[in-house]
């Protein structure tokens, strides 16, 4: 007998433990009901309760923990209530009905026999629960489980055999512990589905079958969520996951999926029982583990579905922006991809490497249809995942509860990622190009519903924000004119009030751009120069194979090493295109040159603080005071725009509008005229690319899209060729170690756009009134171009000297020449080349600009300190063209290196005829006694008649200008005759020359003519004695010498007239020797 007590208390533990959980007071009958083990599971009385101290099971992801025993009791919600002491059988009672479903019936009997035989019918309907074990099926032939306890104790009772609200929720612990339908949450959310369906389709709520039914539903979604919590009360093992996360991703239509009502009900139980929200966010957090171990390369659709249905709840949207997952404190650059909810989701791109190698396999075999199209379909799907991106994040930003939360995410995501824009970037040190492109396009339709054409909301941008704490962090960002010491200083003093949310989104998709799309399309170019770099180091490999081929094994680790080299080309490869796809996104791009616009008009007005930017016109030049706030600002305002229309007009012109069109060029112009706001050179010569990449021809616009606008537009025409001459001097010096080149490239661009405008007569007449009114400016541009064409046209005849030496020697090589000389000289030959090509652009556009303006100004170029340099230099060039040594420049195939001697003595021709009726000029030619040849006029003329390279009224000015310089030169013969030698107290230190006008420079004391020191100034501001800073206005006139110089020519004058008329005289002949 004792043995039979102690196992039936083994038995009776198992029960306690459930009635414990279950057991309430006794029913209306005052019977107890007994509630044995689940049949279909007997396993299940046998599993028991894991101990609350004990280690959860071991998994890679973090355990999901189930409702502890010690927490209050959950089926408070089902209006149950536990005992302190626990019966042998389980007591159940649901609340009690509605008034309104128990009126009237006392009064009628039968219908209370047929609504109980209806919920009988019902519950078995929707659960798939029997009390008869001969009825295993259902009308649609559903299998139905035998509720054996349940019967049970309803034959106990003395009850009726039938299904009740009553008799419900043992029934469902019974048959979802037996897992004859699967898993217990399995097979409630089937029953739920039906129930609610069931419920949906009964509109009188006064109806008393419309009390058991959602009766029926009420108990269905508190047992699916105690399968979750107490996984124990099902014969449940607690589980590793959160049970609920696999049925978020399976559609909600589905039995297993969680459906609209499912998650209604969720949030409309909120306020009862927090385990609820507990285990919903739980089950997203768990996706979101899931989904950061995931590309697009894998099933990535139903967890973008399922955040988005997620968040289209409110109460769950707030709940998952609490979460302590959703912003982890101090997570890494490189983590916020992948350990925050949000962001596997913006991390999932094409740009990832593995899904850049699915896109574009074997890139170098496919032929350029293959590649656009696979861009075509990247940028497709990019674009689906981007609008759902932007659907969850808008989500957030429309619920004043999340909302902070998510511009807390964002401004992380930026702050965070200040090293994607360092010189050298780690990749596994910050966010990948995916996740941050990603994250700039949600902003930027963030920005959409206030930038709109008219900028009537551009005032609501609020400058104070950043002295205001911002979240967007500026401490280390480089100004746009201000040290480290002012802007701390400036940011120090901190402004009251608060910031609107267009301020607020504004800065962050500024910064985001910085950070994002920027620092990507830096990187890719960063990527081509790498892969370039490997295929030549490829290429050398390559050739060397043969000497390991008596070498197995060293054989082997070298085919090894160039297999890691070609699939690291190949990879490289892939990511460029699948970036190219990305970036040449032309809805995401127009996105980002709305914003660009916005922006631009922002700064134009904080330039020009009393003016109502663009309700009235930009006046230039801007005020010589700076504004503190524009000064302070990073340097990745202008940035953003200056690399994102640089990208944009170079590679996708034609998405610009018209509108835009117009403010880019007010903000390239503004900035280059006041050139002095910008502290950065890089940033005013990128303003300058802007306008050279804006004419380029394309398809319908023979002058770009920025051509019409640059040519005709009275902004342009008033400043335009001020601002591209004011940076043409600037750019002589950058600051970098590679200035002598970067200016090269500047002017080469400035020069494009000249030739763009030139036709219009509008400019050469501004430019007439700038050397007029503003001289040294113009002075000093005419030296630098002079400069400029001297160089590039010795540098380049010098290469197509060595090219023609070294390619004589090469063909009629002597016998004894070894193949280390032979290569010696390949290699001096294709410097040589690759030199005279450089060089040759820039000389024909340098040559063609001196052209243009000597023939608009010939004036400007006949001042003292310009005039004998530019006639010194053509004259040296005319020589090197058509004198005895113009073999020289003979080179094979020489339309590859832009080179034709005849277009050249063309271009340098009507330079001297531009300038024929300048007598100043005429003798600064004549009195050059290094280059000029009176026979290189005539050899040049033959040429020019023969190639029909001039009209014969142009031949005929050549020959007249040709004679005038030899009657000039015999008179300054005869005037030098007369001077005899000049003593070296008249003589100029620098030049040898007789000084005209002497001026004694103040630091070193030294006489130099002024015209002398004006042409020296213009190119280096230092005295050139002592390098001590000099300007023209400082130097002291020696007027004093000046006479003596006066006297002394016209006491030799003199004395020659009369030793002339003395020998004419006489009549015996003039002494020569």
């Amino acid at each position: 007998m004792a043995d039979q007590d102690s196992t039936m208390s083994d038995a009776d533990k198992i029960r306690a433990k459930r009635l414990a959980k279950l057991s309430g007071p006794s029913g209306s009958n005052g019977s107890p009901r007994r509630s044995p083990a689940p049949t279909a599971s007997p396993s299940s009385s046998s599993t028991p309760k894991p101990d609350e101290n004990q280690s959860p099971p071991t998994a890679v992801e973090p355990p999901y923990q189930a409702r502890d025993a010690s927490e209050p009791n959950p089926f408070a919600q089902i209006g149950m209530a536990a005992e302190g002491k626990p019966a042998s059988r389980i007591n159940i009672k649901s609340k009690p009905p509605p008034q309104n479903v128990t009126e009237g019936r006392a009064a009628l009997t039968a219908q209370d026999s047929s609504i109980e035989a209806w919920g009988d019918r019902t519950i078995s309907s929707i659960f798939r629960v029997t009390l008869d074990p001969n009825y295993t099926q259902d009308a649609h032939g559903h299998r139905l489980y035998f509720a054996e306890g349940v019967k049970a104790d309803l034959e106990d009772d003395g009850r009726p055999l039938r299904l009740t609200t009553d008799t419900l929720d043992q029934a469902i612990l019974e048959a979802a512990s037996s897992k004859s339908e699967g898993k217990p949450l399995d097979y409630l959310l089937g029953c739920w589905k039906r129930v609610s369906r069931m419920l949906r389709g009964m509109h009188n709520k006064k109806d008393p079958k419309y009390a058991v039914v959602k009766e029926a539903r009420r108990l269905c979604f508190s047992y699916c969520i105690f399968t979750v919590t107490i996984p124990d009360m099902f014969g449940e093992d607690p589980p590793a996951l959160n049970p609920l996360a696999e049925h978020l991703l399976v559609d909600s239509e589905h039995d297993r999926g969680l459906c609209h009502d499912f998650l209604s009900e969720a949030v409309a139980r909120f306020d009862d029982d927090e385990s609820v929200k507990d285990v919903l966010v739980g089950a997203m957090e768990q996706l979101c583990r899931q989904l950061a171990k995931m590309s697009m390369n894998d099933d990535y659709k139903p967890y973008l579905l399922a955040m988005r249905n997620f968040v289209r709840y409110q109460p769950l949207l707030i709940a998952l922006s609490q979460s302590a997952k959703f912003l982890p404190p101090d997570v890494a650059p490189q983590h916020l991809e992948n350990r925050t909810l949000l962001g596997p989701f913006f991390r999932l791109s094409p740009m990832q490497g593995e899904v850049a190698l699915n896109y574009f396999s074997s890139p170098t075999t496919r032929d350029k249809g293959y590649i656009a199209n696979s861009q075509k379909a990247l940028r497709m799907t990019l674009q689906t995942h981007q609008d759902e991106l932007f659907d969850i994040a808008n989500c957030f930003i429309k619920v004043k509860d999340s909302r902070e939360k998510i511009l807390n995410w964002f401004a992380e995501t930026v702050n965070a990622n200040h090293k994607r824009r360092a010189l050298q970037v780690d990749a596994k040190e910050v966010s990948s190009d995916g996740f941050m492109v990603n994250v700039t396009v949600v902003l930027d339709r963030l920005c959409e519903p206030f930038m709109d054409a008219t900028f009537s909301k551009i005032d609501r941008i609020d400058i104070d924000y950043l002295r205001r704490s911002p979240r967007v962090e500026i401490e280390d960002e480089t100004k746009i004119n201000a040290d480290q010491h002012a802007s701390d200083e400036f940011y120090s003093v901190k402004t009251g009030g608060t910031t609107n949310f267009i301020t607020e989104v504004f800065f962050l998709t500024v910064a985001a751009h910085h950070y994002g799309t920027e620092a990507a399309n830096t990187k890719l170019s960063q990527l081509q120069k790498d892969v370039k770099w490997l295929e030549k180091q490829l290429a050398k490999m390559e050739v060397e194979r043969h000497k390991f081929a008596q070498n197995p094994m060293q054989l082997a680790l070298f085919d090894n090493h160039v297999k890691k080299i070609k699939d690291q080309i190949e990879k490289g490869h892939c990511t460029i295109l699948a970036t190219q796809g990305v970036l040449l996104d032309e809805v995401s791009q127009a996105r980002s040159m709305q914003l660009m616009r916005y922006v631009i008009v922002w700064l134009l007005r904080l330039v020009s603080p009393n003016l109502d930017f663009p309700r009235t016109p930009l006046q230039l030049p801007l005020p010589a005071e700076q504004p503190q706030a524009f000064k302070c600002l990073p340097e990745y305002f202008l940035e953003d725009i200056v690399d994102n229309f640089k990208f944009i007009t170079r590679y996708m012109p034609q998405i610009i509008t018209s509108t835009q069109c117009e403010e880019l060029m007010m903000v390239c112009i503004t900035f280059l005229r006041s050139s002095e706001y910008i502290k950065n050179p890089y940033l005013k010569s990128g303003l300058v690319t802007i306008l050279y990449h804006g004419v380029w021809a394309v398809y319908g616009r023979s002058r770009g899209v920025l051509g019409d606008v640059l040519f005709a537009h009275d902004f342009a025409t008033k400043h335009l060729l001020h601002a591209l001459m004011k940076f043409y001097i600037e750019c002589e010096s950058t600051g970098a170690h590679t200035q002598f080149y970067d200016k090269f490239n500047i002017r080469y661009e400035i020069f494009q756009v000249i030739r763009c405008i030139w036709p219009n007569p509008v400019y050469r007449e501004n430019l007439g009134t700038e050397a007029r009114v503003n001289l040294d400016f113009f002075v000093h541009f005419v030296n630098l171009l002079l400069n400029d064409v001297t160089f590039v046209l010795d540098e380049s005849f010098t290469a197509f000297t060595q090219i023609h030496e070294i390619s004589k020697l090469l063909k009629n090589s002597p016998d004894d020449m070894d193949t280390n000389t032979r290569q010696e000289n390949e290699e001096k030959l294709a410097a040589a080349e690759s030199k005279a090509k450089s060089y040759m652009q820039l000389t024909n556009e340098t040559v063609s600009m001196l052209k243009l303006f000597t023939e608009a100004l010939g004036d400007s170029f006949t001042m003292p300190e310009i005039v004998q340099r530019l006639a010194h230099m053509l004259d040296y060039n005319l020589d090197a063209l058509v004198g005895p040594k113009k073999a020289n420049l003979k080179v094979d195939k020489a339309e590859e290196y832009g080179w034709n001697p005849r277009q050249m003595l063309s271009e340098i021709s009507d330079v001297y005829l531009n300038l024929k009726d300048k007598k100043r000029f005429i003798d600064s030619v004549a009195t050059d006694g290094r280059s000029y040849k009176p026979e290189n006029f005539t050899t040049a003329m033959n040429i020019l008649q023969r190639y029909t390279l001039k009209s014969p009224e142009q031949l005929q000015d050549w020959e007249q200008l040709a004679q005038r310089i030899k009657a000039a030169k015999d008179e300054a013969d005869d005037e030098e005759a007369d001077l005899g030698e000049i003593p070296d107290e008249f003589s100029d230190p620098i030049m040898a020359s007789l000084m005209e006008d002497p001026v004694i420079l103040p630091s070193s004391k030294q006489t130099v003519d002024r015209s002398t020191i004006r042409s020296h100034l213009l190119s280096d501001p230092n005295d050139p004695f002592n390098r001590v800073p000099l300007t023209i206005d400082q130097v002291v006139p020696n007027t004093e010498l000046k006479e003596k110089i006066r006297a002394w020519k016209t006491e030799k004058k003199a004395l020659r007239l009369a030793s002339r008329n003395t020998a004419g005289g006489s009549g015996d002949p003039m002494d020569t020797s």
